[in-house]
């Protein structure tokens, strides 16, 4: 393990004058958004009047930290629901509050829900499961089809549903007294629930926890400490009925600690924790057992077992029948010389019957009392990793105040969670949080992960949505070329769904890759305008409706790249006399116009002609420069390809409705620019195209060297996004202490130089801020109602301007997060 970063999430510092054991918790989203309490420092300090503040913020940028709300108590549990939308807040009065992004703003929040559970203790708290898993299986690396690679979980069932089996959305908390409490979220705001008791016994719980068991019933897992008593486990169905909740629960399989043979009563032994391995894997139970100086923890498992039936208990003539009973069988025991304050399981939904996992070793991060941490393989719980908090975090013990913050000279975790991919380990003690990175690190050689695993976690990532930041944290600068060549190779080998649904996820993790690659700025840069260019092509390309089509016929756009991949001699009019205007239309509704929504379009077709005349003014640059802004997307035929099948498209448009097309500044009334830019994009990508050396000949380079003197070239700032300081974090010398709200001093010193600009952009370059999203100047000062990317740093903005549906359409596809995936803030 190495550390990454630590962040001060205090700005005044505080003297103890008592050992304080205040709770703390920390959840990451699935999107990589960290959620954790911190102490109000706005209002009263005192010991006996204290305000505590939830906060968010995104782990690439972690000193950009965002308040959700204030609270008056501290709270017991944080957790984030399966989107990484809404964040489910329980304080020590059993007090119950579900707050949402307004808008899908990371710092703009509201509560859209509270239930009141007055003097219950809440010991565990889940989200109801939406039922689709995806299984992780490292034996299946070699496979070619992700498909195949990836497979669907299909007998895993949601938690709730409703009439036509659709998925419901809610959660389940688990109180000190045994009583189970349900709350689901209503389409019209609305919050009902219900309450049940796990038995009809009065019950003194100290420890519990709740997991999925796949066939849609929830399993939790109880304890009132005591050595001498069982595990119990409860197996409860919930189920809806219009507004009524109707709660279930039945005895399952408990089970007692192998602990309580080895100590008698008075080594004063209790158990202090029971914990699922994750939410999804209910067959796997961790049982914690100690005291303040020794611990054990034991790992149990669920298992079927067939039992021998007698005739008389049975219908048939046999005289035995076999019966199917769940039991819990030991699998290891783990002591050690300290008490456990956290476990960290491994979030990866994968299969217990995995053969091997060379190359990749999934673990259970456990964290201790004298500062270990050790790292426990997940199928054979043997100990992989041991590791020393206060070596590990040395070089950031040495910040201002640190002797007056740490009262106990031993550093400890009090709260811990895994990234996603298992690639990190979030940590948090005393007003501090710690990023771990736990494979290819420089101190560890055990916990080394070979390029082909950090491909399939990148692609598993890719098929399911999940944000890839913490995967990168294994990625070392030397991997990054081949990790790029296997992504792409692999992506050229899916079928074209798969390719489709896949592209744009692909574009975005390569941004990411390059952006986190010391040198790999201005590909970085490239992949981000390819981003943009790509998602308006699909969408000039998706308006597209012919007024009549059968099942055997082509459709426009596909008749548009068949005709372009066949004509090479760069003209526009021959491919133009081939297609027949009338066959294409605008698909509208019936409150709109053709006109009107082709002159809603009109900025997303001036960037695509600006852009073009921007790439080809860059290719004369090529014979002298091996790279500059654009320089990839030049020699890519797939994008000189796009380009070409678009400006045939706003050709034929132009002779329906001449409003549409793009305006140009000429010294030439004469000269066609869109005829001119598609003659030589074709020349470009016919020496491109199909594997050919990279070498443009002398009259295209001629003829592009006097673009700049036939029409006016826009300046790359509106195309290129160059300011992009996303994933800078890798690109520095590690370890990295941060504070919220102080932003580090070497992005302010990557800012200042802005090395990246191209000698063509020097003299049309323009300080306006623009919309990435709708492709509109903002002008130099932007509004109040503007939002702000959290990982490339690009605006929009927030409320919608389009006027035709189409518009409108295209807007409400990026109100969730940015081109880039990252998510929106609204810049006050």
């Amino acid at each position: 393990m190495e550390l990454v970063y630590s962040i001060d999430v205090l700005q005044k510092q505080y003297l103890k004058d008592w050992v304080s054991e205040e709770r703390t918790t920390i959840s990451l989203s699935c999107r990589n958004i960290l959620a954790l309490l911190k102490l109000s420092e706005s209002g009263n300090s005192s010991h006996y009047d204290r305000q505590y503040e939830v906060v968010v913020f995104d782990i690439d940028k972690p000193w950009e930290s965002y308040l959700v709300t204030i609270v008056p108590k501290q709270l017991l549990q944080i957790v984030w629901d399966t989107t990484g939308s809404k964040l489910l807040l329980i304080d020590v009065d059993g007090e119950c509050q579900v707050w949402a992004m307004k808008e899908h703003i990371l710092n703009d929040w509201q509560c859209i829900g509270s239930v009141s559970n007055v003097g219950e203790e809440i010991l565990a708290v889940m989200w109801f499961h939406n039922g689709l898993q995806i299984i992780f299986d490292p034996d299946k690396r070699e496979k070619t089809q992700y498909i195949e690679k990836f497979v669907r979980n299909m007998r895993f069932k949601p938690s709730l549903t409703q009439f036509g089996g659709s998925f419901v959305e809610g959660w389940v908390l688990v109180s000190a007294s045994g009583l189970v409490t349900v709350g689901v979220h209503q389409t019209d705001g609305t919050v009902i629930t219900s309450s049940e008791s796990l038995s009809t016994n009065h019950m003194r719980l100290t420890a519990a926890d709740v997991a999925n068991t796949g066939n849609g019933d929830i399993m939790i897992a109880t304890s009132d400490g005591q050595l001498s008593s069982a595990i119990q486990c409860y197996i409860v169905s919930v189920k809806l009925s219009g507004k009524n909740i109707t709660i279930t629960s039945t005895n399952g399989a408990s089970l007692y600690t192998k602990t309580q043979l080895d100590y008698s009563v008075s080594d004063n032994q209790r158990i202090t924790k029971v914990m699922f391995m994750n939410n999804e894997c209910s067959d796997t139970i961790f049982v914690c057992c100690g005291n303040s100086t020794h611990c054990s923890l034991e790992v149990w498992q669920l298992l079927e077992q067939m039992l021998p039936q007698h005739k008389m208990f049975s219908m048939n003539t046999a005289p035995y029948n076999s019966i199917k009973t769940h039991k819990w069988m030991h699998k290891a025991t783990i002591p050690h010389p300290a008490q456990l304050t956290c476990i960290a399981g491994p979030k990866l939904p994968m299969s217990r019957n995995v053969v091997e996992t060379t190359g990749f070793l999934p673990y259970i991060a456990l964290a201790y009392k004298d500062g270990t941490i050790q790292l426990i393989h997940r199928y054979t719980f043997q100990v992989i990793s041991t590791s020393n908090l206060e070596s590990l975090c040395q070089p950031t013990q040495s910040y201002p105040g640190a002797a007056d913050r740490v009262f106990n000279s031993t550093l400890q975790l009090s709260a811990m969670t895994q990234t996603g991919s298992g690639c990190g380990i979030f940590g948090l003690h005393d007003g501090r949080v710690y990023l771990f990175k736990t494979y290819n690190g420089s101190r560890d050689s055990t916990m080394q992960l070979p390029p082909t695993s950090i491909v399939l976690l990148l692609e598993y990532a890719m098929v399911t949505g999940q944000d890839c930041w913490d995967v990168l944290l294994a990625v070392r600068q030397g991997m990054i070329m081949s990790i790029c060549q296997s992504l792409t190779e692999n992506f050229s080998k899916q079928v074209h769904t798969m390719q489709d649904y896949v592209f744009m996820r692909l574009l975005s993790m390569k941004m990411g890759l390059f952006s986190s690659y010391s040198a790999g700025h201005q590909k970085a840069v490239d992949f981000h305008t390819q981003l943009v260019l790509y998602s308006i092509g699909n969408v000039i390309k998706s308006i597209l409706k012919p007024r009549n089509i059968t099942s055997q016929d082509k459709g426009p756009a596909e008749r548009v790249s068949i005709l372009c991949t066949k004509h090479t001699d760069g003209d526009i009019d021959q491919i133009l006399r081939s297609l027949d205007t009338d066959e294409f239309h605008v698909e509208v509704r019936k409150k709109d116009k053709p006109d009107l929504t082709l002159s809603s379009l009109q900025p997303l077709i001036q960037w695509v002609s600006d852009f073009s005349l921007q790439l080809l003014s860059a290719a004369p640059m090529f014979q002298s420069f091996s790279s500059f802004t654009g320089s990839s997307l030049l020699t890519d035929s797939t994008v000189l390809h796009l380009l070409r099948e678009i400006l045939v498209i706003f050709k034929m448009w132009g002779q329906i409705y001449p409003s549409c097309l793009p305006s140009f500044t000429t010294t030439s009334v004469s000269l066609d620019i869109i005829k001119h830019m598609y003659k030589l994009l074709t020349r470009a990508w016919n020496c491109c195209r199909e594997g050919r050396s990279i070498e443009f000949d002398d009259t295209l380079l001629d003829e592009c060297s006097v673009l700049p003197s036939k029409v006016f070239i826009p300046g790359l700032s509106q195309s290129f996004r160059m300011d992009n300081m996303g994933f800078s974090v890798f690109t520095q010398v590690l370890p990295l202490m941060f504070k919220f709200d102080e932003e580090p001093d070497y992005l302010y010193q990557k800012k200042l130089t802005k090395t990246h600009k191209s000698v063509v952009d020097q003299s049309n370059h323009s300080d306006q801020f623009h919309d990435i999203v709708r492709q509109i100047h903002l002008g130099n000062k932007v509004s109040n109602d503007t939002r702000k990317c959290t990982r490339c740093g690009c605006l929009s903005l927030l409320k919608p301007v389009g006027k035709s549906q189409t518009m409108v359409s295209w807007e409400q596809r990026w109100i969730r997060n940015c081109l880039c995936g990252g998510h929106w803030k609204l810049l006050k």
